[in-house]
């Protein structure tokens, strides 16, 4: 029984570390679309004084973005996001652990 109860706890564990390390999938043609919402509405663009890279975490002094509707009309995959615009990349953001989650460039 301890046995049972000792391996249900770590597969639980290991269901959290996997839950960290989420990822977003873009398709190579919705990279296009958020590329193009980006220069046609004029999404302001940050300085980025942290590593520009997948799971790094987003300081609380980078505001982030809503995904706007029209946006997740084209590219649904980005509909529980948040995202900003820094160095010509647009980086998605797991709001609740502000992790990136996906860089289109």
């Amino acid at each position: 029984m301890k046995f049972a109860t000792l391996a249900g706890l770590t597969v639980l564990a290991a269901g959290y570390a996997f839950a960290d390390d989420k990822v977003l999938t873009i398709a190579p043609e919705h990279g296009t679309a958020i590329r193009q919402y980006v220069v046609t509405e004029h999404v302001p663009v940050v300085t980025v004084e942290f590593p520009l890279e997948l799971g790094a975490v987003v300081p609380a002094g980078i505001k982030l973005q809503q995904v706007p509707l029209g946006l997740v009309a084209k590219v649904p995959e980005v509909r529980n996001y948040e995202y900003f615009a820094a160095g010509g990349k647009v980086a998605f953001v797991e709001p609740y652990t502000r992790r990136i989650v996906q860089i289109v460039e």
